[in-house]
């Protein structure tokens, strides 16, 4: 019996250098734990988040996984409000508007140094326009993507002996001649120049501007550029297909996102500049509409705008290792895939976007294309305050689209009010 209290206390110190070890992990020791803010949960369902929850814990059994949801209406306000009184989430999903202004603030912790360590096809799998960098560092992945495409009414088409959809900026103008028949209430497109939402521009503007050469902000400068002969020529061009062909439909200064698609659902436009969210919009307005969908017609080049839902690290972190495990897992192979299969949104890798699953949504696969041609852009990636910006231009433009000012004049006082809000970040 004596013997016993001896090996015991062996045991004991044995037991205690073990759990003191470098790595160790014992039965039972606390996990890390990773809050996940995001108001995905509302819109793809508790079902959904749960698996995604389950299947990350699988691959990383020492990280927690917890959902926090909001609804996205604000829910931009509400993260402010958050990180102000200091309770801000590990991780934090955002829209392409809000990278720099949230950088700004301090609310997000730069990926770059994470970044770095993980393997190279990693980060090419991404999106190009996902590597855009807001003052030199990289403040978030990609949960999903989509890109603004051509859709176009094979009906309409068809009926006016039209067999496919415009290539170049010359086609259309022929191409939106020919399908608008005024006495059916029929015609090419929607212009949508409302002020509200002001992401109006990421469909009718911005991808125009890129197709023809230019820019909307110089990143080596942070200065406004659209006023350049590029944006002239690109904007003219659209103000020309209102006011001189006359193909839009009429109210352009109050038609928006919701007109545009009604217009489409309804066969009264041939043409849109829409994104792949649009197929399911098409879905519920008219199951029996016929259409297409194709890469946007070529100006001097190609170019379209690219939006998305993004994920942040946040500042507030408690465990900043184990939140980078989520990212990387949420936007790598494994989850996203999960996440695109799951919800049908358009992938944020290539490399998922290339798998049988997506391959098999024939419509999706124009904006696969689209992507990845030259000029694939986010120009609100880089865009302080971008909500504000967005309005003074779109203003601007009704006003060379009512006539009060002439293209050039209006994009260049557009360009002195952005510069103003763009000055602090100029070099």
């Amino acid at each position: 019996m004596p013997r016993i209290v001896p090996i015991l206390r062996i045991a004991i110190v044995a037991f205690a250098v073990l759990a003191l070890a470098p790595g160790a992990a014992l039965a039972g020791q606390a996990k890390a734990e990773v809050r996940w803010l995001q108001w995905k949960t509302t819109e793809v369902g508790e079902k959904l988040m749960n698996e995604l929850k389950a299947a990350f814990e699988k691959d990383n059994p020492d990280v927690t996984l917890t959902l926090v949801d909001s609804p996205f209406t604000g829910f931009h306000d509400k993260a402010i409000t958050l990180f102000q009184a200091q309770k801000l989430a590990d991780v934090l999903m955002i829209q392409v508007d809000w990278v720099a202004e949230y950088a700004d603030l301090g609310m997000l912790e730069p990926l770059d140094a994470y970044i770095a360590k993980e393997p190279k096809d990693f980060m090419d799998n991404i999106f190009p326009t996902f590597h855009k960098k807001w003052l030199g560092k990289q403040y978030y992945l990609p949960l999903h993507a989509g890109c603004v495409a051509l859709y176009w009414n094979t009906e309409i088409f068809k009926k006016a002996g039209i067999a496919g959809p415009p290539k170049t900026w010359d086609e259309y103008v022929r191409v939106a001649k020919k399908v608008t028949k005024l006495e059916q209430k029929i015609f090419a497109t929607t212009a949508t120049l409302q002020v509200e939402p002001p992401t109006n521009l990421t469909y009718d503007i911005y991808p125009l501007i890129y197709q023809a050469g230019g820019e909307v902000i110089d990143e080596k400068t942070n200065k406004a550029v659209f006023n350049g002969p590029a944006g002239v020529k690109a904007v003219q061009w659209y103000v020309d297909l209102i006011n001189v062909h006359k193909v839009g439909v009429p109210g352009v200064l109050s038609n928006g996102e919701k007109e545009k698609r009604g217009n489409f659902g309804a066969n009264n436009i041939a043409m849109m500049f829409e994104g792949p969210w649009g197929i399911a919009i098409q879905q519920r307005l008219n199951p029996t509409l016929k259409y297409d969908i194709a890469t946007l017609p070529k100006g001097v080049t190609t170019g379209t705008v690219v939006r998305g839902a993004l994920n942040t690290m946040t500042t507030q972190a408690q465990n900043k290792e184990a939140a980078w495990k989520f990212l990387r897992w949420i936007s790598g192979p494994v989850g996203n895939e999960m996440w695109a299969k799951g919800t049908g949104d358009f992938p944020g890798r290539k490399d998922v976007a290339g798998k049988p699953f997506f391959k098999e949504n024939k419509l999706a696969q124009a904006f696969v294309r689209q992507m990845l041609l030259p000029n694939a852009k986010s120009p609100n990636l880089g865009m302080p305050n971008a909500v504000q910006l967005n309005k003074v231009l779109t203003s601007e433009i009704q006003n060379a689209v009512q006539g009060k000012k002439s293209v050039k004049q209006a994009l260049d006082d557009a360009a002195a009010e952005w510069n103003k809000v763009l000055a602090k970040y100029q070099k």
